[in-house]
């Protein structure tokens, strides 16, 4: 939890990658489902930049919401089945793809070019500013870029055995281990630590 109220975990590096860690705890046998509701999409989109602030009060307050979270859950699954098969060196499922570019074709559809007062020549809107569906297809047009723009060599796994969180590598070498120090990184030294005091303490009780 990043801040208080913020169930998130923002290790990611990419919004992509951020929605794929809202399955919070993956390797156990009751993760933690942090994209519950619509209200966590939305609160979600939000914080991770994919919509303002002033469009996420107003999909708040819509009805008929469920559905939508739960493609949402679905579209971060395919994405995760990606990942994971990249880690893992295998082919990437067809039907995970598929399903991506379902999402992100929908997400397209649902934009229109204006112009804009000044800068660029055009700039694109959503077609209904208060669609209901405007947060799930703000996180397909995130994936979209992940997929296709982020060097997949810097794209990993915490290497600690006990999370699945993904990130983009962003350090030299790249050389990055962990989700973040703080949690797993400052855990993982710890196990490493008692293992070797344990060895050493082995070796030194041992009498031939």
């Amino acid at each position: 939890m990043s801040e208080s109220g913020d169930p998130f975990e923002w290790s990611g590096g990419h919004p992509a990658l951020d929605l794929v860690n809202t399955l919070d705890e993956r390797p156990f046998d009751q993760p933690i489902e942090n994209l519950a509701s619509y209200r966590d999409l939305v609160r979600f989109a939000e914080l991770a930049g994919l919509i303002e602030p002033a469009l996420a009060a107003t999909l708040q307050t819509l009805t008929g919401r469920s559905r939508v979270a739960k493609r949402a859950r679905e579209l971060r699954e395919h994405v995760h089945g990606v990942l994971a098969a990249v880690h893992k060196q295998r082919p990437m499922s067809q039907r995970d793809l598929d399903a991506i570019a379902s999402a992100v074709r929908a997400a397209r559809a649902a934009r229109v070019l204006v112009a804009p007062s000044s800068g660029s020549l055009a700039t694109y809107h959503w077609s209904r500013p208060a669609a209901v569906e405007i947060p799930l297809h703000a996180c397909a047009l995130a994936v979209e870029d992940l997929l296709t723009d982020v060097d997949r060599g810097r794209i990993r796994k915490c290497e600690a055995s006990d999370c699945d969180v993904y990130f983009v590598d962003t350090s030299k070498g790249p050389r990055r281990q962990w989700c973040s120090m703080k949690n797993c990184g400052n855990r993982e030294k710890q196990r490493r630590w008692r293992s070797s005091t344990e060895r050493a303490n082995e070796v030194s009780s041992y009498k031939p």
